[in-house]
């Protein structure tokens, strides 16, 4: 008698909670959520290669796994130590952080046990994890989720995937991509008990089948351990195909934590009694709901569909739309207008083309890359938690930090017409940077409206505006989108997008809900600047009509305006 559906998914939950730790938040010092991290981790991995090299010359009889971790290490770089180019590519990325976990605690046991001169090795190896920044096992379960993320969103084909190659796309232009390293069977199957624990039933049975794949190519898979390893595959696959179709059957192909395929694994179902609710499932086709109520469902699927570069709008609706220069005749912008390309009329949300230099957004990455941290957002609690919802990190820089940021904040200031001081007025400079697949799922900025708002928020008014810069260009996929307007802008190197926040009697712009989409290939910097309500008063008047909108850039009729900010 086999078990019940119910009885195998507590089993498999009960499995997976053992061999993974929980995602559903993210470890403080975690480095998968952060590229500029993981460049950390190119430069220790040399040293701690250089350690075990030494080790190597007096330690020849235990060397078979040390030199398969030093090989590995070596195919991998081939001679390039590019830290930024390496961790660009998530499939090296996820075997940088691997090579970090589980195969160098394999290599450290060996160490331990050998001799003193491998404890001096060790030592040595110590003082580098306890100094400088090192991968732990939970950046190893982000960077598979990260890569199942990666995955779906933009319906990468799991089987070049696993041989490491992806196409990404961009504003203007498909790449193909290759990783150093392809990924193993092993990697694989990891990679799909992942993606079952997080409700991807769908998609942990395509890495389940990779799995099997992989293990059939890989020469060196014979004997005993590949039979089992195997035997656990397709155990896990029989399980997975099981709740699969239970899931399917009970609540459907897709909700807020589980996806399925329309139709089941068990083709038994399929031609049974529910065959034509199979079919027209597989059928429906997606129709966006654009300037109105959407569902979470609906939401997650427009954000997914413009990270992929889909149209969701009429032609109608972007023929409307232009490019212009704006001065508002203000002296600094006459010579050298402000390059204003719209992205949506209502709401407003338009690109600033070359807002700031090359000089000054690397001013910017520069002077937070020290202070970087775990991003946080608002949980439904209202206070701010850390969890794959949001996976970069970020750091605040203060104006007197450096010479440099009384100027940036001043250029911001003439080109969207609106006050950033004194502190009332704007937030501090915050820069972001995006780790393997990193994004921020949809979400406002507006934060006010909420029943436990601080007290100092409540003075200075909720964001009324964004202002957010890229400080990066990016090969592939990050682009920010608004799901309910239907817009994809695309990071470009010292460009901007803004967009208010708010209607102008303050209410928040649901029409605003916007993401940032996972990070596919490259990395991701961005500095937001979040405007606050009260202080622009006089540039930015409240309407005459209910849920008025604001339609446009500031005006030039700022003589107030430039009396606060002369400082």
């Amino acid at each position: 008698m086999e078990p019940s559906p119910a009885v195998i998914t507590l089993l498999l939950v009960f499995w997976l909670k053992i061999v993974s730790p929980s995602l559903s938040s993210i470890e403080a010092d975690d480095v998968f959520s952060s590229v500029s991290k993981m460049e950390g981790l190119v430069h220790q991995e040399k040293k701690l290669v250089d350690t075990v090299d030494s080790f190597l010359i007096e330690a020849k009889q235990r060397l078979a796994i040390v030199e398969d971790y030093v090989t590995t290490y070596r195919q991998a770089i081939k001679g390039e130590l590019n830290s930024a180019w390496l961790v660009a590519n998530p499939v090296d990325a996820y075997h940088l952080i691997k090579r970090f976990t589980v195969d160098w605690r394999t290599t450290e046991q060996i160490l331990r046990d050998v001799s003193i001169t491998s404890n001096d090795a060790c030592n040595h190896v110590m003082m580098l994890r306890d100094k400088s920044v090192f991968a732990e096992s939970h950046d190893l379960h982000g960077a598979a989720i990260a890569l199942i993320r990666l995955q779906d969103t933009y319906k990468l084909n799991v089987t070049a995937l696993a041989d490491g190659r992806y196409t990404g796309v961009d504003q203007s232009k498909e790449q193909v991509f290759q990783s150093l390293q392809d990924l193993s069977s092993r990697d694989c199957f990891f990679i799909a008990r992942h993606a079952f624990a997080d409700g991807y039933y769908d998609t942990a049975l395509e890495w389940g089948e990779a799995a099997l794949r992989q293990l059939a190519r890989e020469e060196d898979n014979v004997g005993p351990t590949t039979e089992i390893l195997g035997d656990e595959i397709k155990h896990f696959m029989n399980y997975a195909s099981i709740v699969h179709d239970d899931v399917l059957e009970k609540k459907g192909p897709l909700g807020m934590h589980w996806q399925t395929n329309s139709n089941p694994v068990n083709k038994k179902l399929f031609r049974s009694g529910s065959s034509e609710k199979y079919e027209s499932l597989s059928e429906q086709k997606f129709t966006p709901k654009l300037y109105q109520q959407q569902s979470e469902d609906e939401q997650n699927e427009s954000y997914e569909r413009l990270c992929r570069g889909e149209k969701l709008r009429t032609v109608k609706i972007d023929a409307s739309l232009r490019c212009h220069l704006v001065t508002r005749g203000h002296p600094a912008l006459l010579l050298q207008p402000a390059k204003v390309e719209q992205q949506s009329l209502d709401p407003m949300i338009v690109v600033l083309h070359d807002l700031l230099t090359d000089h000054q957004t690397d001013i910017l990455r520069q002077l937070a890359e020290p202070k970087l941290a775990t991003s946080s957002h608002l949980g439904p609690d209202g206070t701010f938690i850390r969890s794959m919802i949001r996976t970069s990190k970020n750091a605040w820089l203060e104006e007197n930090e450096n010479a440099s940021l009384p100027a940036i904040r001043r250029r911001m200031e003439i080109v969207t017409g609106l006050i950033y001081t004194p502190e009332t007025a704007s937030e501090h400079f915050q820069v972001a940077n995006y780790g393997i697949g990193g994004l921020y799922k949809t979400h406002t900025d507006s934060t006010v409206n909420r029943e436990d708002t601080d007290p100092w928020m409540l003075h200075i008014g909720d964001r009324i505006a964004t202002l957010m810069v890229y400080l990066t260009d990016v090969e592939a996929g990050g682009a920010t989108v608004f799901p309910n307007a239907g817009v994809t802008c695309w990071p470009r190197k010292g460009s901007a997008a803004f967009w208010w926040n708010l209607y102008k009697n303050g209410e928040p712009d649901l029409t605003t809900i916007h993401g940032a989409c996972p990070v596919l290939h490259g990395s991701k910097w961005v500095s937001n600047k979040w405007i606050r309500q009260y202080d622009q008063m006089f540039v930015a008047k409240c309407g005459l009509h209910f849920l008025e909108k604001f339609d446009a850039l500031v005006p030039h009729t700022r003589v107030y305006a430039d009396m606060m900010s002369r400082n």
